[in-house]
């Protein structure tokens, strides 16, 4: 809200001046901005932290290859699979102890 203000009070010259930049600005403040983070804390709540902390991580590999793919920028391919590699496997081991754990604290309450 104060950003909102300042903007404003302060941005007259810098205001947009067509339709399309002003679509672009509310697509990119309320869709991309706003509905991608709500989405991200609400799928937050519904993973294990181990899980969520790997995907935080996975911001990175993504974003190198959305420059790759969308922008065609150059990346180093093997760094970029190596590492997403990783983050694949951690969240795959993640899953994996979660569901291990699970299944012997059903055999515990069992006995």
């Amino acid at each position: 809200m104060i950003t909102v203000i300042a903007w404003l009070l302060l941005g007259k010259p810098q205001y947009p001046q067509g339709s399309q930049q002003w679509g672009v600005l509310l697509w990119l403040g309320l869709v991309a901005s706003g509905l991608g983070y709500f989405l991200w804390n609400k799928g937050a709540t519904q993973v294990s932290t181990g899980t969520l902390a790997a995907m935080n991580n996975a911001l990175i590999p993504v974003g190198l290859l959305v420059n790759l793919l969308i922008w065609n920028r150059d990346a180093d391919l093997t760094r970029l699979a190596l590492g997403g590699g990783l983050i694949g496997a951690a969240v795959i081991l993640n899953e994996w102890r979660n569901k291990s754990r699970e299944s012997h604290h059903g055999e515990y309450r069992s006995t």
